[in-house]
């Protein structure tokens, strides 16, 4: 417990301080280097980034909202990057008692202050919490493996349980407490579709070569 506690004071004290500053930074100033105005913050260098990955997210979510494509970028970098992110981008500090250590409010105030439902808010926590997980567990990921192949393989197939399982989330979510479907239905269930496609004709290719491999095999 004291080795594992110490891993994440040095991991809160270096990697995550650093991409936290990066952020704020990146947020606050435009290409021009001149400092974003109040209210302008979609034209900082971090928005302009983010603002491309943010379409993906909206069959998830249900908006194009470049503060959370920033955060599940930055939660590549370390998972507890995802909310010192969105707290820079939202300004949630508001929320937060420093005297008490407490969240003042609750969930819905957080998420409407964010802009999104509670059932966006918990499918875009599925899929930070299926999507690949920090550098760190990557670098043993390859080391283990000992295969670009099958790192790239199984880092896209973490991404795209992540989507789908935030899909199903968000879609079914959606349903049940507003009586229709989110927003980007159909732009999701086709990516999920492809998914399903690839993966099926993955594990058909797979089964069909180890049953040649095999057949060859018993009959030397």
């Amino acid at each position: 417990m004291l080795s594992r506690g110490k891993a994440y004071i040095i991991k809160a004290g270096t990697i995550i301080l650093v991409c936290n500053t990066i952020v704020q930074i990146m947020q606050s100033f435009d290409w021009h280097l001149k400092v974003v105005e109040e209210g302008m913050e979609s034209t900082s260098i971090l928005a302009s980034i983010a603002s491309p990955i943010a379409v993906i997210l909206v069959p998830i979510v249900g908006i194009a909202a470049w503060q959370l494509a920033a955060a599940a970028v930055t939660g590549f970098i370390a998972k507890e990057n995802v909310v010192g992110t969105l707290a820079v981008c939202y300004g949630l500090s508001a929320f937060i008692d420093t005297e008490e250590l407490a969240l003042v409010g609750d969930g819905n105030v957080v998420a409407s202050a964010m802009a999104i439902t509670k059932v966006a808010a918990l499918a875009f926590l599925m899929f930070n919490l299926y999507t690949p997980p920090c550098f760190a567990a990557l670098g043993a990921m390859n080391s283990e493996m000992q295969s670009k192949k099958w790192l790239w393989g199984g880092i896209a197939l973490q991404l795209s349980v992540g989507y789908t399982v935030a899909f199903l989330v968000y879609q079914i979510g959606t349903l049940i407490t507003t009586g229709k479907l989110g927003n980007g239905f159909a732009a999701g269930l086709i990516a999920v579709l492809v998914i399903f496609a690839v993966v099926a004709g993955l594990i058909y290719r797979t089964n069909k070569q180890f049953a040649s491999t095999y057949e060859l095999k018993k009959a030397v």
